[in-house]
């Protein structure tokens, strides 16, 4: 087993492997191979209850941390539903009747996040005084790039700008953004 403390001749924080369990255990530094004598502290894993939401619709789950993490909005995890595991992107933190943008996992009482594994693409495409509105289930790590031709709901077009999740619009050519960031993707048929 594998752990990270601070080694007295590196000087810095490096691998260590364990050699032998106890308090203080003995580690063996993977850079120096200089061994000595660390106290460890091995941390816990806990669940967390989690909610999972997927374009409208919400259940119930949990992610797996430990104790000594820090959970921010905007972090990924993986996340159990029963059988099911998803990629997930946490939007809210709980601590009891308040939500944080970031909290230690061991105050936290449930974690809000959003399926990123797979996402619902919405594009609109303009063409002359008409709109399209377009839908298709995508891969989240699914690339679109300002100026290229893209394929949604079966229709091709030119992608002219990108609106994402945070609000920001981005129009420059060869700029590009992840289909989990996306909010919606706006093109005209070329």
């Amino acid at each position: 087993m594998s752990i990270s403390v601070k080694c007295p001749v590196c000087g810095e924080e490096t691998d260590h492997e364990i050699l032998r369990d106890g308090e203080p255990a003995t580690v063996q530094c993977s850079e120096c191979s200089h061994i000595h004598r660390s106290a460890i502290k091995i941390p816990k894993v806990i669940e967390i209850r989690a909610i999972i939401s997927s374009e409208g619709e919400s259940r119930q789950g949990t992610i797996e941390l430990t104790d000594d993490e820090v959970v921010e909005v905007g972090n990924t995890y993986v996340a159990d539903v029963g059988d099911d595991i998803f990629g997930v992107e946490v939007t809210g933190v709980e601590l009891g009747p308040a939500r944080r943008v970031r909290a230690n996992t061991r105050d936290i009482t449930c974690i809000w996040t959003r399926v990123i594994d797979s996402v619902i693409i919405r594009a609109s495409l303009h063409k002359g005084a008409v709109t399209y509105p377009l839908y298709e289930k995508v891969e989240g790590e699914t690339v679109y790039t300002i100026g290229e031709i893209a394929s949604v709901g079966g229709r091709q077009f030119r992608v002219t700008r990108i609106k994402l999740r945070d609000g920001a619009v981005v129009r420059k050519p060869g700029s590009y953004a992840e289909a989990r960031f996306i909010k919606r993707v706006y093109g005209e048929r070329s």
